[in-house]
């Protein structure tokens, strides 16, 4: 809570050497981006902890929120308490919850209303898509853009991407699929707990069925094209345009490289533009784009 720029500031001494929650070693990552031009590092501290009471903790949270299992009224707080009541120990017992509902109800902030509406929020959960599951996992660099690539490659199908791990499968042949990312799945799934987490949630939930495919007009430029968006594409939100992207028989990518087609450029466009011209990526206007996607 110090001011750190005041004075003379030490990294060594402002950053911990192990973490605040467990007391286990702590490590500082580096990423690099360009921003305006310039390259930009930055600099993250992470606990490797997996019994570490806080990333646990977090876990939970992301399992919980809106893009991955959406169950609204199981925050942080809530979880919290549920975990220190030793409630909650793996992903399954949310689905288990009502074991202990007599002593939920009880609790301060609680109540019989209160209850129901979180109970029913966990079963309506239970009807998820391939994509949130993905992301509930908690896998790293696996979002939005990157479960929409996995779920339309296996056909929102569990055991088709289950098969594809155990059989050694290419990641990087998809779009914005690198080394990092195809390492970051063959590695979380190497943990037994992750495989066990993976295998026996599902038992909880059930899967929709892939949406059919809209069939994109026969001279549609976007067609086979990977196309990233920076800035806010009105009247869009970024889910809605990459949706749109998807429907007219393109790629949403969502980091700029030698592989991207096009970059449209709405409002308030960021780093993204400087790599584009520097790759030479052809460069669309949000007019631009809807024109040629004949809108």
């Amino acid at each position: 809570e110090e001011n750190l720029d005041r004075g003379r500031f030490a990294m060594e001494q402002a950053v911990p050497e192990r973490c605040p929650c467990c007391g286990e070693p702590a490590r500082i990552h580096e990423s690099r981006s360009v921003e305006n031009g310039k390259d930009k590092i930055t600099k993250t501290l992470f606990c490797d902890n997996q019994s570490c009471e806080t990333r646990r903790l977090r876990q939970f949270v992301h399992f919980a929120s809106q893009k991955a299992m959406n169950i609204e009224g199981l925050s942080e707080a809530t979880l919290e308490k549920f975990i220190g009541k030793g409630w909650i120990h793996t992903y399954m017992d949310i689905y288990e919850l009502d074991r202990h509902r007599d002593e939920i109800v009880n609790m301060e902030g609680f109540g019989e209303k209160s209850w129901q509406r979180l109970w029913d929020a966990i079963q309506g959960s239970r009807n998820t898509t391939f994509e949130r599951y993905l992301i509930a996992m908690d896998i790293p660099m696996i979002g939005n853009t990157a479960s929409r690539t996995l779920a339309k490659r296996f056909h929102s199908n569990l055991d088709e991407f289950e098969s594809a791990v155990i059989h050694q499968f290419d990641f990087t042949q998809l779009p914005d699929f690198g080394d990092t990312l195809h390492q970051n799945i063959y590695q979380w799934f190497q943990g037994e707990y992750n495989w066990y987490f993976w295998s026996e949630l599902r038992n909880h939930v059930t899967i929709a069925p892939p949406v059919a495919e809209q069939t994109a007009p026969p001279d549609n430029p976007f067609v086979g094209k990977t196309i990233v968006v920076t800035g806010k594409v009105e009247p869009y939100t970024r889910d809605g345009i990459n949706a749109k992207i998807e429907s007219l028989g393109g790629h949403a990518g969502s980091s700029v490289s030698g592989k991207t087609d096009y970059l449209v450029c709405g409002e308030n466009a960021g780093s993204k533009l400087e790599k584009a011209r520097s790759l030479g990526v052809t460069v669309l206007t949000q007019a631009q784009f809807f024109e040629m996607a004949g809108q």
